[in-house]
């Protein structure tokens, strides 16, 4: 028999079958269509670095135009340009599904403390419902993917050496790069606290040779230290961050959030079995998740391994079970991988039913464009105005706030949320028009102060001044 032969022999087994499945619906999850308000913008900004380089000043928008701005997800943004002109939005989607399927293998491969399939299939099924809804086509996607890969490294005592490339991307991609040194860092912690020399020195090992692919990566690229230096400005900004709702602690009035409280619960009892090393990472990602709703995906992740090794085993087939049906199967989820991305994958590709398409065509129709008129608008349709008119200046505000002065956001919060000083919020600006969401305060309040209502439809409304 050759080594081929016999290592996908030994492979075959129940627990690979079930991985494969994992990966599977990952890749269901990745393949949703297009429709995030910050996507937007970063294609926006990939389309703008094929044609003029690297990016350093702001064009999208009227207000911070010339504001000098370092692209935190410079490496993300130039792949998802690079894929749109090749295949457009189909091939957007294509690279959402297999990134969300590789997630979806590293989630399963870091349960792998677990001797029971079914105690791991069991925590799988609220991960993945969670992913389903934070799982997104943003940036911060493939930093889930390297948040995995460096904790299962740890796990497995892999050689850390690879965590320099992993250090290097995600320095690159996203500014959550902290995040994974923090992760081992408490992982190093309890093992110190464990008394086990070989756990701490394997995790300590990783970190440094992470942090070293971080400072690399962080040093050489086309913004030098200052991408290293942006989470750290990002978070000095804690006075704007605060009124961004993913930055907020989560209230826990949707099913995905209350199955991220169950999955803590379940930590909690899996705690007492579990050795520190698992449990002090635990601890910090999810006091970080019950403070600012962004962690939570983060934190489930890092909730696996601990649930694995300390929730008791359940009743059902042995993970290393090996049959033909077994091997049959494999065979057949691995064609599926490998065709699924490109059949399952149809347009439409992309969601924006909750973008004012139909107001912004309204605007242009009555010589009112966005591209030569001021217009003052929601943020997240300036992700939109990003998208469709590019580096013109036609955007008002978008959801980019560490670009944007204090002194802007707090107008936009003033109109959104129509406080006493709406009026002269407004004013500052000297806008041609205002297309804003019907159901919002702002409407009644500028139809009340005299400005005219020139187009509406159910959701969207534009008024110009009198």
């Amino acid at each position: 028999m050759s080594a081929a032969s016999a290592l996908a022999r030994r492979s075959s087994t129940l627990g690979t079958l079930l991985g494969l499945a994992a990966a599977l619906v990952g890749l269901g999850i990745g393949a949703q269509r297009i429709g995030d308000n910050s996507f937007l913008t970063h294609l926006a900004t990939g389309r703008r670095m094929l044609d003029e380089g690297v990016v350093r000043e702001d064009a999208f928008t009227w207000t911070s135009s010339g504001e000098s701005v370092v692209v935190q997800s410079w490496m993300a943004s130039l792949l998802y340009g690079a894929i749109d002109e090749i295949a457009g939005f189909g091939g957007l989607r294509i690279l959402m599904a297999v990134t969300a399927a590789a997630l979806g293998w590293l989630v399963w491969q870091l349960g792998e403390r677990s001797v029971s399939v079914t105690t791991r299939v069991a925590v799988l099924v609220p991960v993945f419902w969670i992913g389903l809804r934070t799982w997104t086509e943003r940036p911060l996607l493939l930093a889930f993917v390297l948040f995995a890969v460096a904790m299962l490294v740890a796990e497995r005592g892999s050689d850390p050496r690879w965590l320099v490339v992993v250090g290097i991307l995600w320095v690159n991609i996203h500014g959550s790069w902290p995040l994974g040194i923090v992760l081992l860092g408490a992982r190093w912690v309890g093992a110190f606290a464990d008394r086990d020399r070989d756990a701490a020195e394997t995790d300590r090992a990783a970190g440094l040779w992470l942090t070293g692919g971080i400072l690399a990566g962080g040093i050489v690229n086309p913004y030098g230290p200052a991408l290293l230096w942006f989470p750290v400005a990002l978070l000095g900004k804690q006075d704007t961050l605060r009124h961004i709702s993913e930055w907020q602690a989560s209230s826990f009035e949707s099913t995905w959030t209350r199955l991220f409280l169950v999955l803590v619960a379940a930590a909690v009892f899996a705690a007492r079995k579990a050795p520190l090393r698992l449990v002090v990472p635990a601890v910090v990602f999810v006091i970080a998740a019950l403070t600012s709703a962004r962690n939570i995906p983060l934190a489930t992740l890092a909730l696996v391994p601990l649930l694995a090794a300390g929730l008791p085993p359940l009743p059902g087939p042995n993970g290393e079970r090996r049959s033909d049906a077994i091997r049959f199967s494999i065979g057949v989820l691995a064609v599926l991988l490998l065709v699924l991305p490109t059949f399952a994958v149809r347009a439409p590709h992309t969601d924006l039913d909750r973008y004012p398409i139909e107001a912004v065509d309204a605007l242009e129709e009555l010589g009112l464009s966005p591209a030569g008129h001021r217009v003052v608008h929601q943020d997240f349709v300036g992700n939109y105005l990003d998208l469709r008119y590019g580096p013109v200046g036609a955007t008002w505000i978008d959801d980019r706030f560490e670009l944007h002065d204090a002194d802007l956001v707090d107008d936009y919060l003033s109109l959104l949320h129509g406080e006493s000083d709406w009026r002269s919020a407004l004013e500052r600006h000297e806008p041609d028009a205002v297309l804003w969401a019907r159901d919002r305060v702002l409407v009644e309040l500028l139809a009340s102060d005299g400005w005219n209502l020139v187009w509406s439809d159910e959701e969207w409304a534009i008024l110009v001044p009198t």
